[in-house]
């Protein structure tokens, strides 16, 4: 479990650094995407009417009042006709910050002027003239469009903060009244603001501030609930904060900070750690246009701004309007300029140019309809990347990579899941670090356990380099957890094969001539070994150990051995002149063969040890290589290693039985045989001899001696080298001379090791 805890651990505080950013403008993205999809109107949406003041709105109302912008009293006009309507609050996205000092007139009004003066004797062209000189003066417009908003009584102004030293400029009253909450951090604190003209500041319900809070590119997703204009013991609010305060019955001197953000009547408004909160968009999505390009389209109702003047001036003519009587009640009417030069376009996630005033609306909406956005702080971000970043490199330590692979990628996707609906019930849980962090965990731990693979690789190949075959080894390094060390128990067969008289042989040649045929030797059996996958356990002297089905499972390895078996008798055959010629004289070797259960493994400590066989049937095995000297034989097998190895390959090889004998050692009596060669090698004279030997054995155990003596000599006629036949028919002149006692067995009693 350590080299997973510290794959995720390293692999989660890298993810988190994130020098070049790279990551975090990633997590913007899947922030957007998110907030797109999740993207719903609610049931407040439908009561935010945003009345558009646009180019088209300009020209038409120029005849009317002249070049933008108009006398302020219009919009109080308008501002009382809404109220009148049943309006639930009106916010103006406009800056009223001066009172006008000055009105120029245009041409048109000159000429209008000079045509009435011209027929002022008449009343009704005075009246006229009258009214339209008093427009002119220059605060006119101000007062009345100050009276107006104080009749509406629910008419709400913007204001701008800015950075900067000294107390906030403009009308103290503006500031008033003010939310008792402090300042948490110095990026709200605000040092300069521009504010409505005081006596609109005064007749206004409320004034807001319209501060925008980009991220590093440029996306609106933030903004701030209260800035600190001067001091940090009492806030301004958002203009949205504002509106929906007011909207709820929510005096803006209960606000009340709280562990969990910003206590608003029974709603508490998450906030981060500088002081600003996320905008949980509510409106808008994109629609694909015929040219394939997508355009924001906004889920609130956008009235142009004419079409409420009109209907104003219709209804008091008494005649048809474009909007019905009511359409305003209890609507949150916002007013915004949309012409060009007056526009104000921000980035979103929707759109890249949406209105500014839509920021304002899904601020109000979401405010409205307690729909908030809240991420986990960054002790619990990072604990969330800790902890996909640790399952999934468990996974890649634990489990095969064709496993491993599909339940990291489930883990990763599963996780991009959870974050993408949990942004449905307001968190924003971190996607992107996340992923990365457990990219990194899986990619370490693979790569840790590829170095520790070759480590152990190299390991495997130094400590059983000389032991397995190279086919072997290649199967082992492929996969080393078949190789158990430490012991395992399994069916298999052991060789042992000797040099007779090394001894007197070695004594006739000087040390260094001993030493270069013995390794010569060696290196043939060896080859010998390899051929057939075995494993060579070790060399004595002379004497070589090799066994089959370990560490590999090889389900002929009873025929395996044989084989090696015979390969070592035709090797000495080929290159036994090299002794000769040395003058230790010929060589000859002796091999036993056993097959059984025994313990195969690692014997010994991890640094120094060998992997060997042990067992009652090892044993045996090398009780068996010296029987070849009392039988005259050059190789002998037990009847397990007979029968197997028949089974495997039937017909292949021709043995022949030796009876049983009483290994040193072993209770229980083994039969044994030879192994005389494969049988398609043998000529039919030699398969005769061996089928004339079984009977005569047939003969011999069944203590009919008499019968078997000939059968004997009659095979040591025709051969007179076999060793077999001269030691029963020696066997069989014994017990003629001195028959053995009831209950004889036949048993061969081993003497000599």
């Amino acid at each position: 479990m350590k080299l997973p805890l510290a794959a995720a651990l390293l692999a989660a505080a890298a993810a988190s650094l994130d020098p070049g950013g790279q990551l975090d403008n990633f997590e913007r993205r899947t922030l957007d995407a998110r907030a797109r999809h999740h993207a719903a109107p609610t049931p407040f949406s439908e009561r935010i009417v945003v009345l558009d003041i646009t180019e088209e709105t300009i020209e038409r109302l120029r005849p009317l009042y002249g070049r933008w912008p108009w006398p302020r009293s219009l919009h109080g006009e308008v501002a009382e006709y809404l109220a009148a309507d049943g309006a639930a609050a009106i916010g103006f996205d406009l800056l009223f910050a001066e009172p006008v000092t000055r009105r120029e007139v245009d041409g048109d009004d000159w000429e209008a002027l000079a045509a009435l003066a011209s027929s002022a004797d008449l009343a009704e062209v005075r009246g006229e003239l009258v009214r339209r000189i008093d427009a002119l003066q220059p605060g006119l417009g101000d007062s009345r469009f100050a009276t107006s908003v104080a009749r509406a009584g629910n008419v709400f102004q913007a204001a701008v903060f800015a950075p900067g030293e000294g107390a906030p400029a403009g009308s103290e009253t503006a500031l008033h009244p003010a939310v008792p909450v402090a300042a948490a951090s110095d990026a709200a604190v605000r040092g300069q603001a521009l504010l409505p003209y005081a006596a609109l500041a005064q007749a206004s319900r409320g004034i807001g501030h319209i501060n925008a809070l980009p991220d590093d590119d440029g996306t609106y997703r933030r903004f701030f609930p209260l800035l600190w204009p001067g001091e940090r013991q009492a806030a301004h609010p958002a203009l949205g904060l504002a509106i929906a305060a007011h909207v709820r019955g929510v005096p803006l001197g209960s606000l009340r900070r709280e562990a969990a953000g910003l206590a608003i009547g029974d709603s508490v408004l998450p906030l981060l750690a500088d002081d600003s909160a996320w905008i949980a968009y509510s409106g808008g999505r994109l629609r694909r246009q015929a040219d394939g390009s997508e355009q924001f389209e906004s889920f609130y109702r956008h009235i142009p701004y004419e079409q409420v003047l009109a209907t104003k001036d219709l209804l008091a003519a008494g005649q048809a309007a474009p909007l019905a009587p009511g359409a305003f009640r209890d609507k949150i009417v916002l007013v915004s300029a949309q012409a060009a030069g007056l526009s104000d376009l921000r980035a979103t996630p929707f759109s890249p140019v949406t209105p500014g005033i839509e920021i304002h609306a899904n601020i109000i909406d979401s405010l409205l309809a307690g729909r908030f956005l809240r991420a986990p702080g960054a002790a619990a971000a990072f604990l969330l990347t800790l902890a996909a970043s640790l399952a999934v490199a468990f996974y890649a330590q634990a489990l095969r990579f064709r496993l491993s692979v599909p339940l990291a990628l489930a883990t990763g996707g599963g996780y991009a899941g959870i974050a993408w609906v949990a942004y449905g019930q307001g968190w924003i849980l971190p996607l992107v670090v996340p992923g990365m962090a457990m990219a990194l965990a899986y990619g370490g731990v693979l790569l840790a356990r590829a170095a520790r693979a070759e480590r152990d690789r190299r390991w495997l190949r130094t400590a059983f380099g000389h032991y397995l075959a190279p086919a072997v080894l290649e199967e082992v390094l492929r996969a080393p957890d078949r190789l158990r060390l430490g012991g395992e128990r399994r069916r298999m067969t052991v060789l042992f094969s000797d040099v007779a008289g090394f001894t007197s042989i070695s004594e006739k040649l000087p040390p260094e001539r001993v030493s270069a045929l013995l390794n010569d030797y060696l290196d043939r059996m060896t080859a010998c070994v390899a051929r057939t996958d075995g494993t060579l356990d070790k060399f004595v002297g002379d004497a070589v150990m090799a066994e089959w089905n370990a560490p590999l499972a090889q389900p002929d390895h009873a025929a395996r051995a044989c084989e090696t078996a015979l390969a070592m008798l035709e090797e000495v055959s080929r290159h036994g002149t090299a002794w000769q010629d040395a003058g230790g004289g010929a060589l000859a070797i002796r091999i036993g063969i056993n097959t059984g259960e025994m313990v195969v493994g690692n014997m010994g400590s991890r640094q120094v040890f060998d992997y060997t066989v042990i067992g009652n049937e090892v044993n045996t095995a090398s009780r068996l290589e010296p029987l070849n000297k009392a039988f005259g034989t050059r190789i002998i097998v037990a009847g397990a290693t007979r029968d197997e190895a028949e089974a495997q390959r039937p017909g292949h090889f021709a043995f022949r039985p030796l009876g049983r004998v009483s290994p040193k050692g072993r209770a229980e009596p083994l039969a044994i045989f030879e192994l005389a060669g494969r049988r398609e090698e043998l000529d039919e004279a030699a398969l005769d001899r061996l089928a004339a030997f079984e009977k005569a054995m047939e003969r011999y155990l069944a203590r009919r001696f008499g019968e078997a003596l000939p059968l004997f000599r009659h095979i040591l006629d025709q051969q007179p080298q076999d060793g077999p036949a001269a030691v029963f028919a020696a066997l069989c002149q014994d017990c003629l001379a001195d028959p053995p006692p009831a209950g004889w067995d036949g048993v061969f009693v081993q003497t000599e090791k």
